[in-house]
């Protein structure tokens, strides 16, 4: 990005809440927490500081698969921020008197969880619906936060931060040559190591219900698909588009606005380590709910039965590549695109190819793909309110 006064960092420590601990759930948040608190000769006050004193924002998060260090800053300081990430990832202090606090904040975050039923019903979904370990809540429970200790802090970077399968994702106008000599520089010494990964196994739940004496009920309805590297893949992103993604489309158009039934309602695609999943959410009364999720059913299937026309497939290849197109715009979301396309692909595609993949899209290709899979299409449910759903018992996984 020759034209940018501003770099964007992200590395990817492949130490995400996959390898919690059973008992330990939420330890690589904890972990990744405690990162921030101090690194190397700087404790908690002066690594900030440091960032600071440099204009750069830094910022953490674990997701199922991966512990995402990222930073943003004017370009003349890109190579002392990835220096402070490095001391960030390789050698944190990790000091005693950091982590209580650092465990009440997590706490605090899990007990305000409680009171959204957004991020509540969320959470019980995708228990039941991502493999396990994947669908284990990644900041885990009140419970298991309290149980944790610095030792099992301690214990967890050693043993799963490591840099088989990292990824340094740069964006902005920076020198390819100095960048690579500075990963060398700083990551080059750093020896693998070889781990147990838990193996994934599917769950037997397709439905969980969390009574509420709220007015609103709030559903998640979902099922597997494909993986981002599968061929058919753009056939059924073509169709998840179609059902949503904007105020013509077809779950906004059915659901909300022709039938009043919700507030909110979507469909995206999601995909955990190589597995595939469309999920749909959903935010309504509680005397709409049971016709909500009649309709959002109802809408899933007719992609395979009825025609597609050409102004909804237009609109779908207009979102498809504006999604991709911004995605190149800021040094931040380009670098979070990189670290995607390698996770996903083990590559990065190039923007001519992700567009000339999207006009290659036809109606029919979407309407054979839904016809076919249809029948092999098992739901799982999650919904929060005064009654459970329901679906018919050969419609749920």
């Amino acid at each position: 990005m020759a034209w940018s006064e501003s770099f964007a960092i992200s590395i990817a420590v492949k130490a995400g809440s996959y390898l919690d601990p059973d008992e330990l759930t939420g330890l690589a948040s904890l972990t990744c927490e405690m990162t921030d608190r101090g690194a190397g000769e700087y404790d908690n006050r002066s690594f900030l500081e440091a960032f600071e004193n440099l204009g750069v924002h830094s910022s953490t998060n674990v997701k199922k698969t991966l512990a995402a260090f990222n930073a943003v800053g004017l370009i003349d300081n890109w190579e002392r921020t990835l220096e402070l990430l490095a001391l960030q990832i390789r050698q944190p202090r990790f000091d005693d008197a950091e982590f209580v606090p650092c465990q009440q904040i997590q706490i605090q975050e899990l007990a305000s969880d409680e009171d959204d039923p957004d991020v509540k019903t969320g959470r019980a979904f995708q228990e039941i619906l991502f493999p396990y370990p994947f669908g284990r809540p990644a900041n885990g429970t009140v419970e298991s936060i309290r149980n944790a200790t610095i030792d099992d802090v301690r214990r967890f970077h050693r043993e799963a931060y490591r840099p088989n399968d990292m990824i340094v994702a740069v964006a902005g106008r920076v020198d390819w040559g100095r960048l690579k000599d500075a990963v060398e520089r700083l990551f080059g010494d750093w020896s693998q190591k070889q781990i147990v990964e838990p193996a994934p196994r599917e769950g037997d739940r397709s439905f969980v219900h969390i009574p509420s004496g709220n007015a609103q009920t709030t559903i998640r309805l979902g099922y597997k698909d494909l993986c981002c590297d599968d061929p058919n893949f753009i056939k059924s992103l073509g169709g998840v588009k179609v059902l949503s993604g904007g105020m013509s489309s077809r779950l906004f158009t059915e659901v909300r606005e022709k039938r009043g039934l919700c507030y909110s309602v979507g469909a995206s695609h999601y995909s955990v380590d190589r597995f595939g999943f469309v999920a749909c959410s959903c935010g309504t009364t509680s005397e709409s709910a049971q016709q909500s999720l009649d309709v959002i059913v109802a809408e899933i299937d007719r992609l395979g039965r009825e025609p597609i026309d050409q102004n909804e497939l237009d609109r779908v290849k207009i979102r498809l590549k504006s999604s991709f197109v911004m995605q190149r715009e800021s040094t931040g979301s380009r670098t979070a695109a990189l670290v995607s396309d390698w996770i996903d692909f083990g590559r990065i595609p190039s923007l001519e190819e992700k567009l000339a993949e999207i006009d290659s899209l036809t109606s029919e290709q979407i309407e054979e793909y839904y016809a076919e899979t249809a029948s092999r299409r098992k739901f799982r449910l999650a919904t929060l309110g005064a009654e459970p759903l329901s679906l018919a018992g050969e419609r749920m996984y």
